[in-house]
């Protein structure tokens, strides 16, 4: 394994502004041999499937079994890079659209940087691919793997000093990098206040239920309706659960230019009412936003204003 590529490598990461970076040597999650770390995540995740937690995630389902092998991803993938980007902004509960969807559309952003990891690792004679939240990989258990943090009883990745307010983007590669060292701690210990404070209950600890999850509501849900639970204020995702952890006491404020809040972040559900679906199509360009129909942003603000009215 070369050490003075992983050393490039990471070097590049760190200068082109991700928080963090760290690699884990690419294996079959399902294989005999693999690591527990990976084969109880994979385990865990099929077992969440067959539950039905992903409520209408049907992709999930359908890409299942390409997500235990990275290299169906990228035939002969030997490392992956994983990186984290900050993108905290405050402690306070200012919005009611959810912090990553504040600036610009965050792939739009990892993807450019990714490709330049992924083009000097091409350059020297490797094949690599990126990916941000755009291939059939468990990011989130290949960050562990890659000594970049644990995964909270809120299902998030938590870093030590970025808490849980991070993109996660990787890079597959060919090239034989030198792995980190696993985190093995779940420093969440006996604290359940992303439980406790969900108001739907959508959560136990390390397990979401997609069917009760405001962010899923807002953000994935094709329609809403009967099954849908209170959206306790929320227009697109929910902070909840991050709002009340103790780990994102030590996030600071990022500053990542292209991730500064639009005006659309700070609109009251007042303006929100006020909004055509034109409107509101104009404050999605650029923007995670897009991930839902203006028709249904529309249809969510009015179900607010109608409950307000209601009481």
């Amino acid at each position: 394994m070369s050490l003075s590529l992983t050393q490039a490598v990471k070097s590049l990461a760190e200068g082109l502004g991700f928080d963090a970076c760290g690699i884990a040597s690419v294996v079959r999650m399902d294989a005999s041999d693999a690591p527990p770390l990976l084969s109880q995540a994979y385990r865990r995740f099929l077992s969440w499937l067959a539950a039905g937690k992903h409520a209408g995630m049907s992709y999930l389902d359908k890409g299942a079994l390409l997500r235990a092998d990275p290299s169906s991803v990228l035939p002969g993938a030997r490392s992956m890079l994983l990186v984290l980007q900050s993108y905290f902004h405050t402690k306070r509960p200012v919005s009611p659209i959810a912090q990553y969807a504040w600036g610009e559309d965050y792939h739009i952003h990892l993807r450019r940087r990714l490709q330049i990891i992924a083009d000097y690792l091409i350059r020297h004679g490797y094949d690599a691919r990126l990916f941000v939240d755009t291939a059939p990989i468990l990011e989130k258990a290949w960050a562990v793997m890659a000594g970049l943090g644990w995964i909270g009883k809120n299902t998030l990745v938590l870093h030590r000093r970025l808490g849980s307010y991070t993109f996660i983007g990787g890079v597959l590669t060919s090239a034989a990098l030198l792995p980190d060292e696993p985190f093995t701690e779940d420093l969440c210990g006996t604290c359940n206040r992303c439980v406790e404070a969900c108001p739907t209950r959508a959560l136990e600890p390390y397990v979401i239920d997609a069917r009760r999850c405001i962010a899923y509501w807002t953000i994935e849900a094709p329609d809403l309706d009967e099954g849908m639970p209170d959206l306790h204020g929320w227009i697109f995702g929910c902070d909840i659960c991050q709002q009340v952890c103790p780990w994102n006491r030590f996030a600071r404020p990022q500053g990542e230019l292209a991730f500064r809040p639009k005006k659309a972040a700070f609109f009251s559900h007042e303006q929100w009412t006020t909004l055509s679906q034109a409107q509101i199509r104009k404050h999605q360009h650029r923007s995670a936003l897009r991930r839902a129909h203006p028709k249904k942003l529309s249809q969510i603000v009015q179900l607010h204003k109608e409950n307000s009215l209601s009481r």
